[in-house]
């Protein structure tokens, strides 16, 4: 799979919460993730344009779910796992 470029947030209520979204998308105008986790009704910028490879291992997450809810909803949310 390609790159994806991506905006990525990180809930102010949860710092182990994080919103992915296809660069440019403002995270105000959506509804889906705060309707299913209220710790997304308020974020901030975490890193903007980040180049996603779906491909890679990310420490903690699964990137290519993430790459799948960016395709199919144009937004994903995720928890960043520590390790044991």
């Amino acid at each position: 799979m390609n790159l994806m470029s991506v905006d990525l947030y990180q809930s102010a209520t949860d710092s182990e919460k994080f919103l992915a979204l296809p660069a440019g998308t403002d995270p105000a105008e959506l509804m889906g993730p705060m309707t299913f986790d209220q710790d997304y009704a308020q974020v901030k910028r975490y890193q903007e344009a980040f180049q996603f490879d779906p491909s890679e291992a990310y420490a903690g997450v699964n990137a290519a779910k993430i790459a799948a809810d960016i395709l199919t909803v144009k937004w994903a949310t995720y928890r960043r796992e520590s390790p044991p």
